[in-house]
């Protein structure tokens, strides 16, 4: 049996009564360039609320670089995508 437990409220999911959402998460890059995930799950309606609220001390997302900025914002996306030749690009598998 396969537990959920909220990342943001640490309290179990159950999963067929409760709304909930899972999150894929970074957790290091391997030595062949793979990624190696973390999977979480999070109450929508009780924490999941919050969690869409930006913080007042965070910055706006203005379109522009920032890089001062924390994150991978839009910006940040497509400036690293500017800089990239086409043959470095990888996509998932």
């Amino acid at each position: 049996m396969k537990v959920h437990l909220c990342e943001r409220c640490y309290a179990p999911i159950d999963t067929a009564r409760e709304r909930y959402t899972t999150l894929a998460h970074i957790d290091r890059v391997l030595p062949d360039g793979g990624i190696a995930w973390v999977h979480s799950a999070l109450h929508v309606d009780p924490c999941g609320a919050p969690a869409r609220e930006r913080s007042a001390a965070e910055p706006a997302d203005t379109g522009g670089w920032d890089p001062t900025r924390r994150g991978h914002s839009p910006a940040a996306a497509e400036h690293a995508a500017r800089r990239a030749p086409a043959e470095d690009v990888r996509t998932r598998r």
